[in-house]
Parts: C-alpha cells; sequence; structure tokens
C-alpha cells in the first residue's frame, strides 16, 4: 500500500477543535485512508524533537490493534504529540514523566496491580452513597440557582467533591486549588509548542507541576503519619510483591496520575453529555420516560464525546500497520474520536442514541492502558443522570457555548443554561 498521504488533516490547529471536535473531517480521512502520515512543522523550540510527523490512526480496528500491543506501541516517549523529557531530570519532572499513562511493561502491570484493587466493582459500590450525597448537594445548588453556567456549578464542582473530596481526600479548602492544576496542566498538554499560548501556558504549568509535587510530597507523609479512609492513604501505606513499603517516587507518581487524569475527562463528558440531551430533546423525552435506558445512555455520552481525541505512542521497533510501514521512533496517534464514529463498528455513529446497544466505544481506551477509573465515572455519571430524572430537571441551553483550545481533551469550558422541571408523562 502505498505511503503517500493525503491532504494533511491539521491536528495542531487547536482554533479548529475549539468549535468543537471535528468528526466528519476525520470521518473523511477515515474513509480515504485510515492511517495517514502527518507532518509536523519545524519545531522551533522543545520538546517536540523525535522526528518530522506522526501516523494518525482513524480506525476503530486499527486503534484496537495498537492499543493491545503495548510492547511495541509504548507510552514513555510521551503520549501527546510532544515528546517526554529524557532523564535524569529534577523530581518534579520524573513524577510527570513517570504518571501511570507513560509506564509501559513490566512497570505499568506491578504500577496497575497495586492501585486496581482501589477501583473494583465492589470498592466503589461502597462509595456510592457519598458519590449521590454529592450529586444530591450539587444539584440543589443548581436549582436554587436555575440560571447557571452548567460547567462551573454541576460537570465540574461534582466529580471535583467526588474525586478530589471523597476518593483522594482533599480538605474542602484545597479543591478549589486542585481543580485549577488540573485546568492548567489539562491545557497545557492540549497545545502544541508551536501555538501562541504555549509559552504562557507552559509557565503556568510549570509552576502547577512543582505544587502538585509539594502537596503531593506532603499528602504522603501525613497519610503515613495519620491514615484516612481515602485512596492516597490505601497507597502511601502499601506494601510491593516484596513486602516493603512503596517507594516515595512510585507514590508520587501515583498521585500526579490521580491529579490530572481523574476528574476533567467525567466533568467533560457530562457537560458534552448534558449538552447532546439539549440538543436532541427526544432522546431526553426517551430518557426520562425510561430511567432504565440510564446505563446505555451514558455509554453513549462516553462514545459521543469521546472526552480524550487522542493518545500517541512510539513504535519500538520497525513494524507494519494495515499495510503502512511504522519506523522504530516514529510516532503513533491513536484518534479515538474518530474511531468512535467508525461505521464499521458503529450503527449511525453520528447519530445520538440514548439505547445504543452494543456500544464498544474506545472512550476509555482499550487494552492494558484500559482506563482505571471507568467504573467510578460511569458510576458518577448514572447516579447524577439519576438524581436528575427523580427531580425532573431538564438542561436548556440559552447561550454560546464555549470551548477549549485543546486536541488533546474534548473540553466545554463555558456552558450557560436554565434548569426547568418537567411534567411526568
Amino acid at each position: 500500500m502505498s505511503e503517500l498521504s493525503v491532504q494533511p488533516f491539521d491536528l495542531l490547529d487547536v482554533d479548529t477543535f475549539s468549535r468543537g471536535t471535528p468528526f466528519e473531517a476525520l470521518s473523511r480521512l477515515r474513509r480515504q485512508t485510515p492511517i495517514s502520515w502527518q507532518p509536523l512543522p519545524t519545531a522551533t523550540r522543545a520538546p517536540v524533537t523525535r522526528s518530522d510527523g506522526f501516523w494518525l490512526v482513524t480506525a476503530y480496528r486499527d486503534i484496537v490493534e495498537v492499543s493491545k500491543d503495548s510492547a511495541t506501541y509504548v507510552s514513555n516517549k510521551g503520549i501527546v504529540l510532544a515528546d517526554a523529557p529524557e532523564p535524569p531530570l529534577p523530581p518534579q519532572f520524573m513524577m510527570s514523566r513517570d504518571g501511570f499513562a507513560h509506564l509501559d511493561p513490566p512497570k505499568h502491570p506491578l504500577y496497575r496491580q497495586l492501585i486496581a484493587p482501589l477501583f473494583t466493582p465492589a470498592a466503589i459500590a461502597a462509595r456510592e452513597e457519598r458519590i449521590r450525597a454529592q450529586a444530591v448537594v450539587t444539584l440543589e445548588r443548581a436549582m436554587a440557582m436555575r440560571d447557571l453556567d452548567f460547567v462551573k456549578e454541576v460537570a465540574e464542582a461534582f466529580p471535583v467533591r467526588v474525586v478530589y473530596g471523597d476518593v483522594l481526600g482533599f480538605p474542602a479548602d484545597d479543591l478549589d486549588r486542585a481543580r485549577a492544576w488540573g485546568d492548567v496542566l489539562i491545557r497545557a498538554a492540549g497545545l502544541p509548542p508551536t501555538d501562541k499560548e504555549y509559552e504562557s501556558i507552559g509557565s503556568q504549568a510549570m509552576r502547577a507541576l512543582y505544587e502538585v509535587y509539594d502537596y503531593g510530597l506532603e499528602a504522603m507523609h501525613s497519610r503515613r503519619r495519620s491514615p484516612r479512609p481515602d485512596v492516597l492513604s490505601a497507597i502511601a501505606n502499601a506494601t510491593g510483591a516484596d513486602g516493603k513499603p512503596v517507594r516515595d517516587d512510585m507514590f508520587l507518581s501515583y498521585f500526579w496520575s490521580l491529579v490530572t487524569g481523574a476528574y476533567d475527562t467525567t466533568a467533560s463528558t457530562i457537560a458534552g453529555g448534558f449538552l447532546a440531551l439539549s440538543e436532541f430533546p427526544g432522546e431526553c423525552e426517551k430518557l426520562f420516560a425510561n430511567p432504565s435506558l440510564i446505563p446505555t445512555a451514558v455509554e453513549e455520552m462516553l462514545r459521543w464525546v469521546t472526552p480524550v481525541v487522542y493518545f500517541r505512542r512510539t513504535a519500538s521497533r520497525d513494524t507494519e500497520l494495515g499495510g503502512h510501514s511504522i519506523k522504530e521512533g516514529q510516532r503513533v496517534v491513536m484518534c479515538y474520536a474518530a474511531g468512535n464514529r467508525d461505521e464499521d463498528e458503529f450503527l449511525d455513529p453520528d447519530v445520538f442514541d440514548v439505547a445504543r446497544t452494543p456500544n464498544k466505544h474506545l472512550a476509555f481506551g482499550h487494552g492494558p492502558h484500559f482506563c482505571l477509573g471507568a467504573r467510578l465515572a460511569r458510576v458518577e455519571i448514572s447516579i447524577l443522570l439519576e438524581e436528575m430524572i427523580r427531580r425532573r430537571l431538564v438542561v436548556h441551553v440559552r447561550g454560546d457555548v464555549v470551548r477549549a483550545r485543546s486536541n488533546f481533551i474534548n473540553r466545554v469550558k463555558k456552558m450557560p443554561v436554565t434548569l426547568t422541571t418537567s411534567s411526568p408523562t
């Protein structure tokens, strides 16, 4: 098969993404050439140093193939287009570089095995009562406002209280601080180094990195002195297969991953999912009339929004994918947003259907790096929907929806809405 690329799809054009994920353009690319070479502009600053482009993978089947082969397609060179810095590095940079998503075998399964029991169905079920209490508090506040920014007051506020407050055990006074860390770090990840905002957001992200490190170090010491019923205490006081306590750097790697990846994608799904219910009122009515559809509605929200647009891998050896020769060291970008609209996998993929089944979407990834927090996210969204339906609350978008300039996370930054109460049908 020829390796000549078609007209490049500009993944670096974040202004396009600020108008919404360009699903139509991605679909055209997938139909024309599901694996295409996309050139990068000449880098004028680090950290894009690896090569002059990347392979963009847009078909569901090929994304699954790359996801499953963590020996050939590695994560430790970076999970976004920018390359991860090479060691030796200061401990703050090592914390971020060795985050959970950046690990490969044999380290990744060992790290995952230690933390996996904290996110089993039984472990999440034990938290459901507290999660529901947070959903009730969030919605009662929103109902009192009636006119509000749904992102700030619901989509972000709810998972922040659940993840940072309950699961990680942050004091209430620190929740806004933690949310700000997550916001700036995710914004930095979603901007290419050539973007006009990269330098300013990079300096903010650097400050946040050092603050997260210091906070994590103190959290580790405090949990070892006085354990609490939270995930950080469980990690800080865990022992490995050798019977020794978790190393400080290992704890900080977990901490970084949880702080930067445990709430934002859920918030993005809630915002985008309720936006879809507002845009497709027939589906909203169907869901309200039949709450047993909540499980399939949650999966459709995840597919429809696809909060993580892409993840990057790097070829560890020469290989072949879909008839294309992939060279060692080349970037391979799995575009989940394209894969979740693949006609070969989903019937009428551009239709939002709360009753869709089957729905084997890629919103949580696939293979060894399948999102460990998937169960928690599903429960959060399900409970929020249950409580919305119980109150007959309907979201009406009443102004311009503002999206992030990011090609990495499909984020709604602002969504002015009015909440009304519908009559039972």
